[in-house]
């Protein structure tokens, strides 16, 4: 064949190749989606089993023109997956933010819910405290799904998702516990300790062997001594361990340490798990500067600047008066004040004893001040020789008290409500410690003159009531409370109600799932 024909027949061959891949059908690409008709269907909607607010992710997607969040972003997919990957640190169930296979239009919603109820969770918690509480007085942080979905579609979503969680060390901290106290369950957590008769220095056997174990299997002592008796080692380490659990640390196992010893690991992670969710639902951006009792630990800390200055025990309300939990403004000290006495305090206890005892109001300096019973100023006055004030909804306070050998007992849940103080007269020093003419002696003095006289604050300082039942202390320590009023009890309950609604049984992990965009990390 000559070349030129050679040439011919190639030129042929081309052509007829050019021809047929001209008619040959398009390569297949993926349908385009159809939001709108998915989200402007009437009614209810509920995509992979789960439930949705369409309503909600209608306006979303009608402000995007129906344009795609993560479908076209499989990298922006990925990074939100691995972000829902960490609910497990936070203490959220990652099954509640499980993102099935689906078609891709439902999958293109079940994200941006995924995305909005994790943000949500971060940023002020899965349940509000004020639909279980009747004293809980601090409102939700403040939560805009659009505006954080925008800044997550413009940066980047596992920073945005982060940065919406509590930044306190206290939370982080808390954190940490959870991690720790997760391995300990998922090893097996700790033996029950037979609560037999009290264990003390010098006794040794079985249960002093139980004892060891079960110590060892926290951390209060190394893995390696868990032989011997019970010596000045463990003795040591009950001890820690009975401060830590606001037991009194004696060194001796009796039925309070028993108790804590025997509460189950994966409960003290529950336990965890509700402070956790308690924290987020508090306010952002503490004052360095403030005043905060924790009511399970009967504890006041006065804060300068992020540090701790001044802490002293307090009394909290009794199971049956719970102290609230709540924020107020401490506006002034008032020395040798009057006790105008509540209504259900007249009727419930004061009466009973006046018609036993005739003299009873004139002995205990009692008078009524027109309709009201109140109870001058004086050493036997209920509120001491100290009050703070700082106006609530609640009309709890912080005061001193005459009752002083309370203090001694570590479970101090004995008030009606009020807050008393151990150290009312170095608080006062310490408030007025920036105005002229406050010092001990000044203060003692007033006190001493007998007349009520009240001192404004030249500044006002906030006031935290809290409930923390499962903390870190300043030594780095887990520290765990009882749960006094049940409130760790009912938000619980209300997180696992809620979870079991919304949980999805996964057909691929998380993990799984990013690897579908080839991000599996």
């Amino acid at each position: 064949m000559s070349r030129q024909s050679f040439r011919k027949r190639l030129l042929a061959i081309l052509v007829a190749a050019s021809l047929a891949a001209s008619m040959a059908p398009a390569a297949a690409q993926p349908a385009p989606l159809d939001l709108r008709s998915l989200l402007q269907v009437e009614g209810g909607l509920r995509v992979g089993g789960r439930p949705l607010d369409r309503m909600a992710l209608l306006r979303l997607y009608q402000q995007r023109d129906f344009e795609p969040i993560w479908a076209a972003a499989p990298e922006r997919e990925a990074a939100l997956l691995r972000a829902l990957g960490a609910a497990t640190e936070h203490g959220l169930d990652p099954a509640v933010f499980v993102v099935p296979t689906t078609r891709r239009d439902e999958r293109e919603v079940l994200l941006t819910d995924a995305f909005l109820r994790y943000a949500a969770a971060l940023a002020r918690g899965r349940v509000r405290a004020k639909e279980l509480e009747g004293d809980w007085a601090f409102p939700a942080p403040a939560f805009d799904g659009t505006a954080t979905l925008d800044r997550a579609i413009g940066g980047d979503v596992g920073a945005v998702l982060a940065g919406l969680a509590p930044a306190e060390p206290g939370y982080k901290q808390l954190q940490e516990a959870l991690a720790r106290y997760r391995k300990i369950a998922a090893n097996g957590g700790w033996r029950h300790v037979p609560d037999g008769a009290k264990l003390k220095r010098g006794d040794s056997g079985a249960a002093v062997a139980a004892l060891r174990r079960r110590l060892a299997a926290e951390g209060y002592l190394a893995p390696e001594a868990l032989t011997g008796g019970f010596d000045a080692t463990v003795e040591a380490a009950v001890k820690r361990f009975q401060a830590q659990h606001g037991i009194a640390p004696d060194g001796a196992v009796g039925p309070d340490s028993f108790r804590a010893l025997n509460v189950p690991a994966a409960a003290r992670v529950e336990q965890i798990r509700a402070n956790l969710e308690r924290w987020r639902e508090l306010p952002r951006n503490w004052p360095k500067t403030r005043i905060e009792v924790n009511v399970p630990a009967a504890t006041l800390s006065a804060i300068e600047d992020g540090e701790a200055r001044l802490v002293m025990r307090a009394i909290v309300g009794a199971e049956d008066h719970p102290t609230p939990v709540m924020r107020a403004r401490m506006n002034a000290v008032l020395f040798n004040p009057a006790w105008t006495i509540p209504a259900s305090i007249v009727k419930n206890e004061i009466l009973p004893k006046l018609r036993q005892d005739a003299k009873y109001l004139e002995r205990n300096h009692y008078v009524y001040r027109g309709p009201a019973l109140q109870q001058l100023p004086g050493p036997s006055n209920a509120l001491g020789r100290v009050k703070f004030e700082m106006p609530n909804v609640y009309d709890v306070y912080l005061h001193d008290t005459p009752s002083r050998p309370l203090f001694k007992r570590v479970s101090r849940s004995l008030s009606h409500g009020c807050v008393r103080l151990e150290s009312p007269r170095e608080l006062a020093l310490y408030l007025l410690a920036a105005q002229t003419g406050w010092g001990h002696e000044d203060i003692d003095r007033v006190i001493a003159a007998g007349a009520t006289q009240r001192v404004p604050l030249a500044r006002s300082l906030p006031v935290y009531l809290l409930y923390w039942t499962a903390f870190v202390d300043p030594d780095g320590a887990v520290e765990f409370r009882d749960d006094i009023y049940a409130r760790d009890l009912r938000l619980s309950t209300a997180l696992a109600t809620r979870d079991a609604d919304e949980r999805l049984v996964p057909t691929v992990s998380l993990d799984q799932t990013a690897s579908d965009f080839g991000h599996n990390d």
